[in-house]
């Protein structure tokens, strides 16, 4: 499963134009032993051997990733669904490109499924666009928003604060577009 996880996810690092060569990292670390480490282009991978993850194996990773120099994105990988407050803990800590998969999510790409909603981060210009077309002056309060550990939200890299593109298909009206705001957790005020 792990091979196939892997797979998966050069795929979307490959997608996001990120390079896709693979390496093992070995580590000493005491905090780091019920886990596998690799990285993928500049992204550390971590699979997580234990049964359930703790909040506290996630901040074990950010502290190795931040000591090694691992900047560009995080990717930890649990074998089992997360706790609420395992995701509470990696919502809060999305802005650091910290994206947490279950095992079964990585098994395949979801973008091929025939119901899959293409998503794309919108760049500064067409932002600016979205913006004075809809006349959108705070895109937190006027946007529907988007989970940050949203798996199409994961998929294509967005973090809170980014704007994205959603495009729908329909047999009647055709094509249409829809624009959300990444928040940290939806489920909280902002």
């Amino acid at each position: 499963m792990e091979d196939k996880a892997l797979d998966t996810l050069r795929i979307m690092l490959g997608r996001r134009k990120l390079g896709t060569e693979t390496e093992r990292v070995a580590t000493d670390s005491k905090k780091m032993e019920k886990a596998t480490l690799y990285t993928i282009g500049d992204v550390l991978v971590c699979f997580s051997q234990k049964d359930k993850i703790l909040s506290t194996d996630i901040t074990n990773l950010l502290e190795f990733a931040t000591g090694n120099g691992h900047t560009n994105g995080i990717v930890m990988v649990a074998m089992s669904p997360p706790s609420e407050n395992v995701l509470r803990v990696a919502k809060s800590h999305s802005k650091k490109r910290l994206a947490l998969f279950h095992i079964w999510q990585l098994q395949f790409d979801i973008t091929t499924h025939r119901m899959a909603m293409p998503h794309r981060i919108l760049d500064e210009g067409e932002r600016t666009a979205i913006f004075d077309k809809f006349k959108i002056s705070e895109p937190e309060n006027q946007l529907p928003w988007i989970d940050s550990q949203d798996t199409m939200i994961k998929w294509i890299g967005a973090i809170p604060g980014d704007v994205v593109e959603v495009t729908r298909h329909s047999d009647t009206a055709g094509r249409s577009f829809y624009y959300r705001y990444c928040v940290e957790d939806v489920n909280v005020a902002q």
